[in-house]
């Protein structure tokens, strides 16, 4: 899947989301076409679409501006190694944003990675995968990527920001 590995941001199109590479050509268009073909070893539900609740719309809706007094972060702003600014205990918390749209980061003890998206204008997507979950002194940074859907960058320091706009947490380069 070359194509997703060359996805650099995304934005609204008028059938659902449009994916670019970092020139901005569209590389995929994201759209509801109906159920997937059942696989004869996989539970039936797994064909049925999701129930789209509240909640999950909630979510999912598009986010906030970034607040007037931060400056929207770019994705170029955004590549290299991030640290909390306020470090706790004496583990690694970190993320790392690749400039070809992959993140891999830690708490200090486990470990998270993904993919990410930035539209120049403040906003993220960022996805995340499994990871394990052993306790230790450090700050959720691979949860605050997996979360955050705006971003800011002032006076180098970077912060993650949900979709209404609510702080997750403050990172400097390191």
């Amino acid at each position: 899947m070359s194509w997703l590995e060359s996805v650099t941001g995304y934005r609204a199109a008028a059938a659902g989301w449009e994916l670019t590479d970092a020139s901005g050509a569209v590389v995929a268009t994201l759209t509801i076409d109906g159920n997937p073909d059942a696989i004869p070893t996989a539970a039936e539900f797994y064909t049925q679409p999701p129930v789209i609740t509240a909640a999950m719309r909630e979510t999912l809706r598009q986010p906030a501006s970034v607040p007037p007094e931060f400056t929207p972060a770019t994705s170029d702003v955004l590549v290299g190694r991030w640290v909390p600014v306020f470090p706790s205990g004496t583990s690694d918390p970190h993320v790392f944003f690749a400039a070809d749209g992959s993140w891999a980061g830690s708490d200090g003890c486990n470990g998270g990675q993904g993919r990410w998206a930035a539209d120049g204008h403040g906003a993220l997507l960022a996805t995340a995968g499994a990871s394990t979950l052993i306790a230790c002194e450090g700050a959720p940074v691979p949860s605050w990527v997996a979360q955050a859907r705006l971003t800011s960058v002032d006076d180098g320091v970077l912060r993650l920001l949900d979709a209404a706009g609510a702080e997750l947490g403050q990172l400097k380069r390191g």
